[in-house]
């Protein structure tokens, strides 16, 4: 206990961890005060080197001004473990940490990883404690039908359709509407862009750089027409004859760690490996298809502008 904190970010990692096993006394009020210090990251990275590309820079710079703190979630790892010797307050300053962690540009299982910590921690909290932070503690995910609804009518697009579209209609663009469809066509609950949105699916930030219209659209539409390694599904039978269809999120020798909603990286489903049959990739992506079928022409186009703007509403696409 004397020793800690001991001014070295890896004793202490320690130390946290030694402490939170033995119940000491003052290990949460030490912690709590360590997760409100700012730990400086040396990313390697230099302005020069952001700068040789606007594009991919100006992305990359603001996920690095974004990165989840590694130390800070240590603590709040470690702390999950603590079932006494809380205050009330502690408790509201521990729980509100994760609504700041959740807004961090993290890994594609970042967010699932976070919601897991605060999900083991809600567990040693007493019922009482519990409605007492009802106020403070983190929502639910959002539902799908909380996110914004497009006008319509919408229409069940080709990509003949889609392409012909843009070529005459990608100017002039409302980059707040197409910021709006980006959520009503579900893409914001799996994607990131411009540092928001989902962590189940590709970061899109950059799709202006690496894919023609026709490649977007195709990928929108068909969805099971290419997919990823990274983000393909697979479907796992188990000796009990149970099918089991999602991404693998963790495998170590004893299990797999199974996302199984693309819209929910918290719904995980865990298998041990010795009541796995059998396991091949699925051929139908995690992505669904009619995601666009809502839309109107406008909606659609201002979609696309937006997924090709980079996240900057002064792009050259949105003007005369």
């Amino acid at each position: 206990d004397p020793h800690y904190p001991s001014g070295d970010m890896y004793l202490d990692r320690e130390l946290s961890r030694v402490l939170v096993y033995v119940n000491s006394p003052t290990v949460i009020t030490k912690t709590l005060a360590l997760m409100e210090k700012e730990y400086e990251v040396d990313h390697d990275v230099t302005a020069e080197l952001l700068a040789r590309n606007a594009g991919y820079g100006g992305t990359i710079a603001k996920m690095l001004a974004n990165t989840p703190d590694l130390q800070k979630i240590h603590y709040a790892l470690v702390l999950r473990n603590m079932r006494f010797g809380w205050t009330l307050d502690q408790r509201k300053t521990y729980f509100n940490w994760f609504n700041g962690a959740l807004k961090r540009n993290g890994g594609a299982s970042y967010q699932g990883f976070i919601n897991n910590i605060r999900n083991e921690a809600l567990a040693n909290v007493s019922e009482s404690e519990k409605k007492a932070l009802a106020a403070t503690t983190l929502a639910p995910p959002p539902k799908l039908s909380e996110l914004p609804k497009p006008q319509g009518p919408g229409h069940k697009w080709t990509l003949g359709e889609l392409v012909a579209a843009s070529q005459t209609g990608l100017r002039e663009r409302s980059f707040e509407n197409g910021k709006r469809m980006f959520a009503a066509a579900q893409c914001l609950s799996c994607h990131r862009f411009d540092g928001n949105g989902g962590a189940t699916g590709s970061d899109l930030s950059n799709v202006a750089g690496r894919f023609s219209v026709t490649d977007l659209g195709d990928s929108i539409i068909n969805p099971s027409k290419v997919i990823s390694d990274q983000y393909r599904a697979m479907a796992i039978v188990t000796v009990a004859g149970k099918v089991i269809t999602g991404r693998i999120v963790g495998d170590d020798k004893e299990k797999l760690v199974v996302m199984t909603d693309p819209f929910d990286a918290t719904k995980i489903v865990e298998i041990a490996k010795g009541d796995i049959e059998a396991t091949t990739p699925s051929k139908v992506s995690l992505m669904p298809t009619g995601l666009l079928e809502k839309l109107n022409r406008d909606e659609v186009l201002d979609l696309l502008a937006y997924m090709l703007s980079r996240g900057n509403a002064n792009d050259q696409i949105f003007k005369k």
